[in-house]
């Protein structure tokens, strides 16, 4: 085979090829090909139509030498033009969104263009508005290329010998299905009118984004100011992508079939990959691949194995927002400190567990890997004197307590956590880390006590902001009354009570019969489960100091390495004004609430509504309006459950989208529950007004079903159970889904009568039939 020569570079744009998808492919009875656009020249399927647009132009006298050419473009039009003019000689400005990726910018201005850019929440608009200000004040200056009304656009695909005649040549004319985003809409106009020449049965399918979308060079026809040559009712077919599946797509592309593209060649192949799923045994599809992956580097196209936009966090120490970047790929380790084994769970504990749990149930849904740990302080010392105080024994005071913390987690939807592990049964970890810290002469031994030294640990501090030298130095950091060489100093091991002794509540170790101190506890458990650094430590606001301190002071010197990459904090649970604590006398259990009459579920939501980072106040007040609200969501579930399918809703799918969007864009953002609450009422209004006017179709239905679940996976309040069953009444359902099945309409309608005459509602779905009381 010889090498191909040509006289110039664009003599080398088209002929590109169709490579087979077989990992991705749903369908092994169905062929899917993606057509490599990324492999014209210039690097993407624009580079067709600009050279068309240029060449035409030429040969009408519209384009001469003196004219500089102006282009409106969100970059791959534009380097198509810009690769043109290098060899041609012309000179060159476009005008683009600052959104535009970096990458496209760079490649334009190494063809030579000037670039001069628009604000970026205006997108292609605000382009398109300053190209046409341009051309219109300076006709004689400028050729205006207006690739979204140029004919020659749309027939860089459909002449002879061009895109539609290659797919259809390198299929054999087998080709039924052909794929492509629209943009400009030229590919897709152009393929349409051709391919339906050559062969009326194949089908066209246009993927046009949702209003709002992120996906970079493609339009929604609605949001933006529609091409010219833009005529809808021509294609077949149009199907509306969202960012994720476009995203997730074309990293999948890459990673499972060595295929490199860009942003809307993953949503080409998302669309014909759901349709090959569908087609009959023998169809053959191709999607068209825009361009290449190498420029959307700098976007959150491939920011993360897992998610399109990386998650924010505040990180307390830093003090500011920074990007979840996992020390595992995909996995997230996250320690959360649990509870003291005192009493039932109070408030302030439940809402720092249903903020844990929150974290892990969000980075569970967005794809990560979760491997959360919360330990148990059994002997801790609030948990120890109350055992003392109520002259029980330790195991079983211990036992009762863990056990009514599980059961109190269990009503408020808290999913269990990867492991539990207790104090107690990690001590000769601890015992081995206080020996290492005595031998760096990080701690010394006191009276058979063993204390970290701070004053060996420059670091202190860096969590809480706390300057040691500014507190009193007669006040004990730990609130002990051990003697220690500085009262800031802290305790790994302390010397057990006579009282202790007498229960048995101490270990034998080289500085006697001790037990360990808290700071030790968390630092040795963190470490032994989740290695060190792990990703996220959570805990409330008033363990940052000195417990959060403590525990990086031990870990640290241990190791040389940070305990923890990041540090989130919920705030606390006020009651009457002050932190609700047993110590105060204001605490208010969970327990306590439930026998008011509240749902586990309204607490739930009630520890949720405020932004975990912001103070909760315990009124009666906030409590109602959280029931109110859990009963409102768990009504239109109930509305759903049992609405008769109507017509079909038109713009259901654009209001999915935009909650979607919208609720991940707040919770990526610091887990923005408020606002996320906010889209979801947003989403259930807009749906209610469908119900209302008797819109949305049996499919549509479950749609809105699967999105509520999969929003709950997230909020965990409400109530997607079916309402308890009545053995005689499900068996008549079944009686009457078999007499269906076989075609018995009779047995069917009569059947569905009795049902009726004992107050019995049917509603037929695709996922089976829901029945409900209606008196």
């Amino acid at each position: 085979m010889s090498a191909r020569v040509v006289d110039n570079i664009l003599q080398l744009v088209g002929d590109t090829p169709l490579v087979r998808i077989n990992r991705l492919n749903p369908n092994p009875g169905v062929t899917v090909y993606a057509k490599l656009e990324f492999m014209n020249p210039g690097g993407s399927v624009k580079d067709r139509p600009a050279l068309n647009m240029i060449e035409q132009a030429e040969k009408r006298g519209e384009l001469t030498k003196d004219k500089i050419v102006l282009e409106a473009t969100s970059g791959n039009t534009g380097i198509g033009l810009a690769m043109a003019c290098a060899v041609k000689g012309y000179k060159m400005l476009f005008t683009m969104a600052e959104s535009a990726s970096l990458e496209r910018r760079k490649i334009l201005r190494a063809y030579g263009a000037d670039i001069l850019l628009t604000p970026a929440h205006l997108a292609t608009d605000g382009a398109i508005e300053e190209a046409y200000r341009l051309a219109r004040e300076e006709p004689e200056r400028y050729f205006l290329v207006d690739q979204y009304n140029n004919e020659d656009n749309w027939m860089a695909h459909a002449r002879e010998n061009s895109t539609a005649d290659e797919i259809y040549q390198a299929t054999q004319g087998k080709v039924s299905m052909v794929v492509a985003t629209l943009g400009t809409s030229g590919t897709v106009m152009g393929l349409t009118r051709r391919l339906h020449r050559l062969d009326p049965k194949v089908k066209v399918v246009a993927v046009e984004p949702y209003q709002g979308h992120k996906i970079q060079g493609l339009k929604n026809m609605k949001e933006s100011y529609p091409p010219g040559i833009f005529s809808p009712g021509e294609v077949d077919r149009l199907v509306n992508v969202d960012d994720d599946g476009a995203y997730e797509i074309a990293r999948r592309l890459a990673r499972e079939e060595g295929i490199f593209v860009g942003m809307s060649a993953g949503a080409a192949m998302k669309v014909a990959l759901d349709q090959a799923a569908t087609l009959p045994e023998g169809s053959v599809v191709v999607a068209l691949m825009a361009d290449g992956g190498e420029r959307y580097l700098s976007t959150s196209l491939f920011s993360s194995e897992k998610v399109p936009v990386p998650l924010r966090f505040y990180n307390t120490l830093s003090r500011q927002e920074q990007d979840l970047n996992p020390v595992r790929p995909g996995q997230v380790g996250i320690y959360a400190c649990g509870p003291s084994l005192d009493g039932p769970p109070d408030l302030g504990l439940c809402r720092r567990m249903v903020f844990a749990d929150l974290v892990r149930r969000y980075l569970e849904f967005r794809g990560f890997e979760v491997k959360l740990i919360i330990n148990i302080a059994d002997v801790d010392d609030r948990t120890v004197n109350q055992c003392l105080a109520e002259e029980a024994d330790w195991k079983e005071f211990t036992a009762r307590w863990q056990q009514a913390f599980h059961q109190d987690m269990d009503a408020l939807n808290v999913l269990p956590a990867l492991d539990y592990p207790k104090a107690s049964e990690h001590v000769s970890q601890m015992v081995d880390a206080a020996r290492e810290l005595l031998a760096k002469d990080l701690a010394y031994e006191k009276l058979r006590s063993v204390y970290f030294n701070i004053s060996r640990f420059p670091d202190y501090g860096k969590l809480s902001g706390v300057d040691l030298m500014a507190t009193q130095s007669d006040k004990h950091t730990d609130y002990d009354y051990y003697e220690k060489d500085n009262p800031r100093d802290f305790t790994l091991f302390k010397r057990s009570s006579l009282a202790e002794l007498k229960a048995g509540i101490y270990w034998s170790t080289p500085w006697g019969n001790v037990r360990p101190g808290w700071h030790v506890e968390c630092a040795t458990m963190s470490t032994e489960h989740l290695g060190q650094p792990f990703d996220l430590h959570l805990a409330s606001t008033d363990l940052i100091f000195p417990h959060g301190e403590n525990e990086i002071a031990v870990a640290q010197s241990l190791t040389g390495k940070p305990l923890a990459n990041m540090w989130l904090h919920s705030e606390v649970v006020m009651v009457d004004g002050k932190k609700a604590s047993r110590v105060s006398g204001n605490d208010v259990t969970l327990r306590e609430v439930l026998e008011l009459g509240y749902s586990p579920a309204a607490v739930r939501f009630w520890l949720l509504s405020q932004h975990y980072r912001r103070p909760l106040t315990y009124e009666r007040e906030q409590l109602d309006q959280a029931a109110k609200t859990v009963e409102r969501l768990d009504d239109f579930v109930e509305r759903l459950r049992f609405m008769t399918p109507g017509a079909t809703a038109p713009d259901l799918d654009q209001i999915l989208y935009e909650a979607k969007s919208g609720i991940q864009e707040a919770m990526d953002h610091d887990l923005n529950v408020a606002k996320a609450m906010g889209q979801l009422f947003a989403m259930v209004r807009r749906v209610n007004r469908l119900m209302n006017q008797g819109l949305m179709d049996a499919a549509q239905v479950e749609q809105v079903l699967a999105f509520v679940a999969s929003a709950n996976r997230v909020l965990g309040v409400m109530n997607l159970e079916p309402p308890a069953g009545d053995a005689d009444i499900e068996q008549m359902v079944k009686r009457r889904d078999a007499a269906r099945t076989a075609g018995d309409f009779a047995l069917a309608d009569k059947l569905r009568d009795e049902l009726a005459a004992r107050g019995v509602q049917l509603v037929d779905t695709p996922s089976g039939t829901r029945w409900n009381r209606i008196n």
